[in-house]
């Protein structure tokens, strides 16, 4: 049997997953907004697959690209609260906020210092870029926020291919003073081999300072829901991670 084949019905656990981790940072959960949850119902699907796995607040993250998901501080707030009446509706008592992640190109280089970010409580931003190609200007954007006083998070570093050609790239990334958000998903093998190569290295060498979950759909949330039950997530755990303190 695959493991996939097992979420036919509901995954039924021998025992609870581990409790331990309760703030899910970095989703796609608000609904009709990117390329995450189209609607309410599967808001509300995943947001309960969070909660059988113990996660009391969530820290959702919508996609802010200018070129295709042109999303603004207003449009996120309006979606957010339309989820949480309807979580009220449902009965579901779960803390849900959202940020985003900004997707570092041109038009975020040239206009971010303008801009109302979404961020963490501690000026914590989390972007991410293209995932084959490195931006030719990833460098300087990076030191720039930086030097604006944001804290940055580098959304799953493991899943770029230009950082993927040669491990040492992470060392010298995260030598900057990025802070590295992977995702769960990719210890699981669920995108390639070779990110869960890379997920694995970083967790090796304590270069993981949060973790996420960037559910986008349901086998998403189902697929860490059986991860939780691994030496794995527990080896995460060992680690001194930030999502408790978000």
């Amino acid at each position: 049997m695959g493991l996939f084949d097992i979420f036919k019905s509901k995954p039924k656990l021998a025992e609870e997953p581990d409790r331990s981790m309760w703030v899910d940072f970095h989703s796609h959960l608000l609904p009709g907004i990117d390329d995450g949850c189209s609607n309410l119902e599967d808001s509300i699907q995943n947001i309960r697959e969070l909660q059988y796995q113990g996660v009391k607040r969530i820290i959702t993250t919508p996609h802010i690209f200018k070129e295709l998901y042109p999303n603004t501080p207003e449009i996120i707030r309006d979606k957010l609260s339309l989820l949480k009446k309807a979580l009220l509706e449902n009965n579901i008592q779960v803390d849900i906020e959202a940020t985003a992640e900004y997707y570092l190109d041109e038009w975020f280089c040239s206009n971010f210092q303008n801009m109302e970010l979404l961020t963490l409580p501690g000026n914590y931003i989390l972007v991410e870029t293209n995932y084959m190609a490195r931006p030719p200007f990833h460098e300087q954007i990076l030191f720039d926020l930086q030097t604006s006083g944001y804290k940055v998070i580098f959304a799953h570093p493991e899943r770029y291919n230009y950082l993927l050609m040669d491990f040492k790239n992470f060392d010298k990334l995260y030598d900057t003073g990025i802070l590295f958000q992977t995702n769960l998903l990719s210890f699981t093998g669920y995108y390639s081999p070779q990110i869960k190569s890379a997920a694995e290295y970083l967790l090796k060498n304590k270069m993981i300072n949060l973790v996420g979950s960037d559910i986008h759909k349901i086998r998403h949330s189902q697929t860490i829901t059986l991860f939780k039950r691994s030496k794995m997530y527990t080896n995460l755990l060992g680690l001194d991670l930030l999502n408790n303190s978000l």
